[in-house]
């Protein structure tokens, strides 16, 4: 994409990894509004993921993120978006995801670290009795499909929201994206 100025800056990656938290950072750093699609949601439907899922099941709750997720994508941008994991799940946000004017960046973080942060939030569906389990089970089937959108990867283990979004901005400049 060298020389290419985006008009969505994507980040993705399991519970956990500082997307919300990097997005805000990134956004008033680059002047940009973030849309982040948790808030959608709940905006939308005046209910966190979190009850979403407890009401509806996941793979409705998860139509919900692949939604927000497009008309994001959609819009005409310049934006941060702090997509859901489970986009990657779905054909239609990875071609979404793929499209031109697109960047994206892939936050990574180890099992243990995001068990921590998602154990923290109240908003976030629980899975299961084991956080680390079920985010290890999920950091190994879904790697191949964040691998795919050849994103600027980033690890946030240990390391200051601040330092996460300089990081994600360098890597992006190292591609030759066109950022202000």
């Amino acid at each position: 994409m060298g020389d290419a100025t985006i008009r969505h800056l994507v980040l993705v990656g399991l519970m956990g990894t500082g997307k919300t938290t990097t997005g805000r950072v990134l956004a008033a750093t680059l002047g940009w509004p973030l849309r982040d699609s948790d808030a959608e949601i709940e905006a939308l439907t005046g209910r966190s993921v979190r009850e979403l899922r407890d009401e509806l099941g996941t793979d409705p709750m998860h139509d919900l993120e692949a939604q927000a997720l497009l008309r994001a994508l959609d819009g005409d941008g310049p934006d941060v978006i702090g997509a859901a994991a489970s986009v990657v799940d779905r054909e239609d946000c990875l071609a979404a995801l793929s499209g031109a004017r697109v960047a994206v960046a892939w936050l990574t973080v180890s099992p243990e670290t995001a068990a921590e942060r998602f154990v923290s939030g109240a908003h976030r569906p629980w899975y299961g009795d084991d956080p680390v389990d079920f985010l290890a089970r999920q950091a190994r089937e879904r790697e191949p499909a964040f691998r795919s959108l050849d994103p600027v990867i980033v690890p946030t283990d240990n390391r200051p929201p601040d330092a996460v979004a300089d990081a994600v901005l360098a890597g992006l400049r190292e591609r030759g994206i066109g950022l202000p």
